[in-house]
């Protein structure tokens, strides 16, 4: 369907709309139907949903980045958004989840960047004020209204293990060729379009997500390069000095939808991207696995702890009640917080958990007893966690979900950012709880 919806839209047909939605790529296809096509109509909902959401987020973003502007904080537009607003014919066609952004790696500019917003009814998850917790990202800001979720990045890319000196030459070559760009009246920066392929796609999707490309990618790539008249001999050399010689070429071959491993890729399980990582000197196998040894005692710690929590899940998931009734019986008053690390590690011991009981079973059929199992945990140890049910609807079909989230929103460490784009909630207990 992916490959159809890229290199032949004319063939799509009704049975492909679910498959379209599913990979966000409904409103990209519309326009590239032929008029008088069956699915345009269909599709019309998709094109013009994304169209009244990037408005909204918009509206919100401009008014921070000129508050920014003015007390002289820079700030550089990456990856979907700027796509949308800069690059595509219209932002309808292009679906994103986050709003990614870089600025200085200064602690003393992040917290008065993250202050600011706050002061202008922006939220943070508190990232912002534990260092210790920084990786690429420093901060998560959510919008006034409640319409974007704002990551602030202080590298242009992930790094799993090892020295931060490789991550922070990158992104200040990056900074280096960064391009103003002036946006109705703001000025603003981008990454050079040079950057956009060779940074924010090739490295970023190989690096940063570890062997992975989304559906998104092969449009993006092609639009930026016919768009800037961007030559293979100077993405090469790009590259090149990037250090990422192997994974651009990696990334080149198997984000194309007829190639046979785009699949698997699709799913962050590319066998040539991760080889072609590690020949470029990242995602070194032995220094993953002894990060991960490192780990293991705290795991295992926490793992142990979660087994009452674990079982009171699986009990309530076997008798398949409504999960209101063993939600209000789990219900504890709090008065605090966990620290991040903490909810962190007490989330990551719940999904480990999930995965051993029920090996068979697809994540999406395991939302249920994970959410029970880490709601039950984190409210066990004092944090003011919150079960979301949610439903989503295409067509005739409707599919249930289940989450949780704390007071502050959605949780960064729970790993399901779009959650809310991508259902509507039914229930949440405590009922009364809301985002502050």
């Amino acid at each position: 369907m992916i490959q159809k919806a890229h290199l032949a839209p004319h063939t799509l047909g009704e049975k492909d709309v679910p498959g379209l939605r599913a990979a966000n790529l409904g409103g990209y296809v519309r326009p590239r139907l032929p008029v008088g096509h069956p699915l345009r109509e269909a599709l019309r909902t998709d094109f013009l949903s994304q169209s009244t959401r990037h408005a909204l987020i918009r509206a919100e973003l401009r008014s921070l980045l000129e508050v920014w502007t003015q007390a002289g904080i820079p700030a550089l537009l990456m990856k979907g958004f700027a796509l949308a607003e800069f690059d595509y014919d219209s932002p309808g066609e292009r679906f994103y989840g986050d709003v990614d952004l870089l600025i200085p790696n200064d602690p003393d500019v992040i917290a008065r960047a993250v202050h600011l917003a706050i002061a202008h009814g922006w939220r943070s998850d508190g990232q912002h004020a534990h260092p210790g917790d920084w990786t690429h990202e420093c901060a998560h800001l959510y919008g006034p209204g409640g319409h974007i979720k704002l990551d602030v990045h202080r590298f242009v890319s992930h790094w799993w293990t090892g020295s931060q000196r490789r991550v922070k030459r990158l992104t200040n070559e990056v900074w280096d060729a960064a391009m103003p760009v002036d946006w109705a009246g703001l000025t603003v920066l981008r990454p050079s379009p040079t950057d956009q392929v060779i940074v924010n796609l090739a490295l970023g999707r190989a690096w940063g997500d570890a062997g992975g490309v989304k559906a998104a990618d092969f449009a993006d790539l092609q639009l930026l390069q016919s768009k800037h008249g961007l030559e293979p001999g100077a993405l090469a050399r790009r590259a090149q000095e990037m250090r990422g010689t192997h994974t651009w070429a990696g990334f080149q071959a198997v984000c194309q939808p007829d190639h046979p491993e785009h699949a698997a890729a699709l799913q962050g399980k590319s066998a040539t991207l991760r080889l072609a990582a590690q020949q470029d000197g990242v995602l070194n196998p032995a220094r993953l696995w002894e990060a991960r040894l490192r780990r293991l005692p705290a795991m295992t710690f926490w793992m142990l702890r979660l087994l009452p929590d674990v079982l009171a899940a699986a009990r309530a998931y076997r008798h398949n009640g409504d999960p209101r009734a063993n939600l209000h019986r789990w219900a504890r008053p709090v008065s605090g917080r966990l620290q991040r690390t903490t909810q962190g590690q007490i989330i990551s011991a719940a999904r480990w958990w999930i995965r051993l009981l029920y090996p068979r079973q697809a994540k999406r059929g395991t939302c249920l007893p994970r959410a029970y199992a880490t709601y039950h945990a984190l409210r066990r140890y004092g944090h003011p966690a919150v079960f979301v049910s949610g439903v989503a609807r295409t067509g005739a079909s409707v599919t249930s979900h289940a989450w949780v989230e704390d007071d502050r929103g959605v949780m960064e460490a729970y790993g399901e950012p779009l959650v809310r784009l991508r259902f509507t909630e039914t229930f949440r207990m405590p009922s009364h709880t809301r985002m502050k």
